[in-house]
């Protein structure tokens, strides 16, 4: 049992680390940056998350350097091959990471808070009804807190919701012909006034990316022009190896796998050597149906930790993530946590034992 909880964690170490060292806790404890054991958390009807601390590259805010010895002598007393992980040793690289947009790469509510009411606006005025209510409720809008909530918007394509006013203005009185040409009239793929507030320095998270020869996808429910539109203001385009858009004819609205697969056949990647990175339920679970080598949920959009339970591990931002998979050698680095969950656990500990086979069998 010792040996198998050490290897498991060294595998877990190892794969989601780069150079770094893994994070955050539940199913058993391990030790925290600052050496102290990690408690069990969550309860038990949610799905089991573990805990692993990694390194990033990044500089504390007093420049100082946190470290954390791999030979402490608070390692758990049942597993103590962990204080001989090589926090080098890490194997995972990917060869794309394909990122999901609204809530990923930028700020959702910034982007969408005023393109709702700018919506409703339009609606009443050519129907001289006021409607607000209702669409709110569709996208899943709260005025009040001025917040997108999970719903319609943070994960259906524009093509998908558009068909939904359609209905929702039938319910109302209109006729479907009435409805369309009320959505045809008001409907807007963008905001009048674009505010874009990244989630991170996409730019230099993305050439660090490209610099480990690592490919660049956006898979979004987002339309082609507003999301053109959002890679040429943010001067990403030359980074981006391929891009599929929520109103694109090949597109299908997640969580359907067939827009992970379809961009990982389109640069001859192998599905397990792709890693999915996305907010929300839609996201998480195409990753999973895809059968992507690792689907990674992030905490700056509409989904919390209880959704997204189907990824197989939990950061807070895409700078976390790209600390994870490339990691800077030299400079001072940073810790942060990430929750791994069960089903991660299970997928990295595979993974490890199928390299330290061919490892094995190459030496």
């Amino acid at each position: 049992m010792v040996a198998m909880r050490s290897n498991f964690v060294r595998g877990v170490t190892r794969l989601l680390a780069g150079h770094n060292s893994p994070a955050t806790g539940g199913s058993f404890p391990l030790t925290s940056a600052r050496g102290a054991a990690l408690p069990f958390i969550g309860n038990s009807s949610a799905l089991p998350t573990l805990q692993v601390a990694f390194q990033s590259s990044t500089r504390t805010p007093n420049n100082k350097t946190e470290r954390m010895p791999v030979t402490d002598s608070t390692v758990p007393e049942y597993s103590p091959s962990l204080g001989e992980i090589n926090i080098e040793d890490a194997f995972f690289k990917p060869q794309v990471v394909i990122f999901d947009k609204d809530g990923t790469l930028v700020c959702f509510h910034t982007m969408w808070n005023s393109w709702c009411e700018e919506l409703a606006n339009r609606m009443r005025s050519e129907t001289k009804k006021d409607m607000d209510d209702n669409v709110y409720k569709l996208m899943g809008y709260d005025k009040v807190a001025k917040k997108v909530r999970m719903g319609m918007l943070a994960e259906k394509t524009h093509p998908y919701i558009k068909e939904k006013v359609v209905e929702m203005l039938e319910t109302q009185g209109f006729s479907n012909w009435e409805a369309k040409k009320v959505v045809s009239k008001t409907w807007r793929d963008t905001p009048n006034d674009m505010q874009i507030k990244m989630t991170g320095n996409l730019r230099s998270l993305f050439l660090r990316l490209k610099e480990r020869e690592i490919k660049i996808a956006i898979c979004t429910s987002d339309s082609r022009e507003g999301t053109e539109e959002f890679l040429e203001r943010l001067h990403l385009t030359d980074l981006v190896d391929i891009v599929v858009c929520g109103d694109d004819p090949e597109s299908k609205s997640k969580p359907d796998p067939h827009n992970a697969r379809y961009i990982c056949d389109k640069l001859n990647i192998s599905l397990s050597e792709a890693i999915m990175v996305g907010d929300t339920p839609a996201d998480t679970i195409m990753g999973q149906s895809a059968n992507l080598g690792l689907t990674i949920g992030v905490l700056t959009g509409v989904g919390t930790e209880a959704d997204l339970t189907h990824a197989d591990v939990i950061v807070d931002d895409v700078t976390q993530v790209v600390d994870l998979i490339t990691p800077s050698e030299g400079k001072t680095r940073q810790w942060h946590s990430v929750q791994v969950t069960a089903r991660g656990l299970y997928k990295i500990a595979e993974r490890s034992f199928i390299l330290n086979k061919q490892i094995s069998a190459q030496a």
